[in-house]
């Protein structure tokens, strides 16, 4: 398929040209003959303005937390993730339960893990779940073998909670991110004569990828940035 003149950049005016190859085909009288062709363009971007971020860790070793490690993780070796929706509304299910242990057995008794447990059920009644908004994750720290009919297994004895809130995109960070899209169309495919971004090759056009990582801000920014472009 021909290639389209508006990607071909003649190579005496790139700036990868080598003046002395002569094994392109190059004359002495003017520009040689090499094309090269705009193959992609690239770019990274950082998230806009965010909300404080803010987290809550300590170390545990309490039965339902580590019940509800064990029946999430196959693996007990390695970190546990939490951000859907089921697992999150399970999570808050354990931590009530948790508390209701904690009052049980006496709240003088049990004052610091029972603010703890408390704090964490308000973080995740804040807001609607979403993993956007919140997440949790769940490091192993300490193991002991257990005694199973194919021998003993590895089982977790301890482990540490982090529980992350906050950090969210704010207005002017999506209006930033807007901004930026715009900013990088109408620099990279000027609106001139030919048409702006529309004289680009329709595969060009057609394969525009944007990748994030899982926060919600940078999945928001991202979403913001491909409006503005």
């Amino acid at each position: 398929e021909p290639v389209p003149n508006s990607s071909i950049v003649q190579s005496g005016s790139s700036s990868l040209a080598d003046p002395d190859d002569t094994s392109l085909g190059a004359r002495e009288d003017g520009p040689t003959s090499h094309e090269e062709e705009l193959r992609c363009v690239i770019t990274i971007i950082r998230h806009g303005d965010r909300t404080p971020k803010q987290k809550l860790k300590y170390v545990t070793d309490q039965e339902r937390m580590l019940g509800y490690f064990h029946d999430h993780k196959k693996n007990v070796k390695k970190d546990l993730k939490v951000k859907a929706k089921k697992n999150m509304v399970e999570f808050l299910s354990m931590v009530k339960a948790l508390i209701g242990d904690l009052e049980a057995e006496g709240p003088k008794k049990n004052f610091e893990l029972l603010a703890r447990a408390r704090h964490i059920r308000d973080i995740l009644e804040r807001w609607q779940f979403s993993g956007l908004n919140r997440k949790l994750q769940m490091k192993p720290q300490a193991w002991d073998d257990v005694e199973t009919p194919n021998g003993l297994k590895p089982n977790c004895s301890k482990l540490q909670l982090i529980v992350k809130w906050g950090g969210d995109l704010t207005k002017l960070g999506e209006k930033q991110a807007t901004q930026l899209g715009n900013r990088l169309r109408n620099e990279l495919y000027p609106a001139n004569k030919g048409g702006g971004i529309l004289r680009l090759h329709s595969t060009f056009r057609h394969d525009l990828k944007i990748k994030t990582s899982d926060e919600g801000r940078v999945m928001k920014t991202a979403a913001a940035f491909a409006k503005g472009m």
